[in-house]
């Protein structure tokens, strides 16, 4: 409850500021709660907050520290234009990094102007960390050392341009749509993804470059060329809808395949063209690629699965609506404020 209020509260001050004044609370169960403002909010809250404190984000664009290396859970309003009309979307105006000692940090609800970077450095390990229903960059975890790798990490219902992961093991990727080329995938997990990028058969690039010893189950691969995946170790091949040739696609060295679909492109999305994502195309499945179920029995892609992706994209925080402020207060010096706010179940 303590944290609703902080909301309200993070709203109607953001809400009555300037443009200019976007609003960042500190809920903290130490020190209370803070409020901060100005172009340096986000940075200040930072420096004030301790590990395990929460930050709430209005819409806005934020310029966040030079290193996040703290256990923070950082919520921000979404990014989904149609969903934050009432706040307008949460932006980090660049790149985000997480130190070492970012262990079990939480960011959910906003637009990454920038990487995702998993260490400040080469082979600094960042675990048990869950990005959520965010927009990013390139998500990076160098490094080449297998003592200090980034482990039990979570992904899920993300948009993410490209990944290269080379130090990153033992994590989850659920519901998220990828942009681009991904490098380096060793012992991870890929659930009811989808991959729009169109590699080149003229120069043999391939999706994922690199994919050893790696689960793929119920994904969708709109890549119409032979070119998905290659690596020396091999990868397990489950339930996944694949556009490219089903005689020849290439999914490197002794793939392991069990019960995949091969369908075309124009068959399998009801609207959706290119490599880039766009909030205005459709990620559901048509009837004839619904039909194609994973190996939990429900739909592949991103709206099959435990975690389903959530139209707009909303937070899971309390979602602002809509809102309407007088512009002049009345003869009483009251202003009239009206602002409808949903709780979210998920």
């Amino acid at each position: 409850m303590k944290s609703f209020y902080t909301f309200i509260l993070l709203v109607l001050c953001s809400t009555l500021a300037t443009n200019a004044q976007k609003v960042v609370a500190l809920h903290s169960d130490a020190n209370g709660v803070q409020y901060f403002d100005g172009t340096s909010a986000l940075q200040d809250a930072y420096t004030a907050a301790v590990a395990t404190d929460t930050i709430y984000l209005t819409g806005g664009t934020f310029i966040p520290p030079a290193l996040f290396d703290k256990q923070l859970t950082i919520f921000g309003a979404g990014h989904h234009p149609n969903a934050t009309t009432a706040t307008q979307a949460t932006i980090i105006s660049t790149h985000v990094t997480l130190g070492d000692n970012a262990d079990g940090f939480y960011l959910e609800g906003v637009v990454i102007n920038g990487n995702l970077n998993l260490g400040d450095a080469n082979d600094i390990s960042v675990n048990d960390i869950v990005i959520k229903r965010c927009r990013l960059g390139t998500l990076i975890a160098g490094g080449t050392s297998e003592t200090n790798t980034s482990n039990n990490n979570l992904f899920v219902e993300n948009i993410i341009f490209s990944t290269s992961v080379s130090n990153l093991r033992s994590s989850t990727f659920y519901n998220n749509i990828f942009q681009n080329r991904n490098y380096n995938f060793t012992d991870l997990l890929f659930v009811n993804n989808v991959f729009n990028y169109q590699s080149f058969s003229s120069n043999h690039w391939t999706i994922e470059n690199y994919a050893n010893n790696c689960v793929f189950r119920n994904n969708i691969f709109l890549n119409e060329s032979a070119y998905v995946s290659e690596g020396n170790g091999q990868s397990e091949w489950i339930n996944n809808i694949f556009c490219s040739p089903s005689t020849n696609t290439n999914l490197g060295l002794d793939p392991i395949l069990t019960n995949n679909y091969h369908m075309s492109r124009a068959e399998v999305l009801v609207d959706q063209s290119g490599d880039n994502f766009n909030y205005a195309h459709d990620y559901h499945l048509q009837p004839g690629a619904a039909a194609n179920l994973g190996d939990d029995g429900t739909e592949t892609g991103i709206y099959g699965g435990v975690y389903p992706w959530k139209d707009f994209s909303i937070p899971t925080n309390p979602h602002i609506v809509s809102k309407a402020i007088s512009g002049s207060s009345d003869a009483s010096g009251n202003i009239q404020v009206n602002i409808t706010v949903e709780a979210q179940d998920n």
